[in-house]
């Protein structure tokens, strides 16, 4: 037997080609291509190295930075290329808080509005202008 078989054999793994295929893909629900980016209120938000851009939100696959928060996405509602509904955890400041998020996206991709309703915050409704270099 060859050594590398034995040695996964001997830890309890299976070769690759022996291993277990799962009985259903888990499909990872993410934010879309077209939202990612940095995002600000304001021109100044865009300004990269700047320490006061608070109005900057910065959109990853599953998160949205903040200046002094961040937010993971949770439970999905609603998945399509210009507009998700969905609530994100939060953490910030020493706290944590979830929040139903909406973003939508403008048809020319030039602006995100972002809504926030939940029991533990004020509604928000803000909409970002694409920071140019996303």
């Amino acid at each position: 037997m060859p050594v590398a078989l034995l040695s996964l054999l001997q830890v309890g793994m299976c070769a690759p080609d022996e291993a277990p295929t799962p009985p259903e893909e888990v499909e990872l629900q993410v934010l879309p291509d077209d939202m990612r980016g940095r995002w600000g209120l304001v021109d100044a938000d865009c300004e990269r190295g700047r320490a006061d851009a608070k109005g900057l939100m910065v959109v990853t696959a599953r998160h949205l930075t903040f200046y002094e928060s961040r937010a993971t996405l949770r439970e999905v509602e609603h998945l399509g290329p210009e507009r998700v509904a969905a609530e994100f955890s939060y953490t910030g400041e020493g706290t944590t808080w979830s929040q139903d998020v909406s973003l939508t996206l403008t048809e020319d991709g030039d602006r995100l509005q972002r809504q926030e309703t939940g029991p533990e915050a004020e509604p928000v409704d803000l909409t970002y202008r694409r920071c140019d270099g996303g």
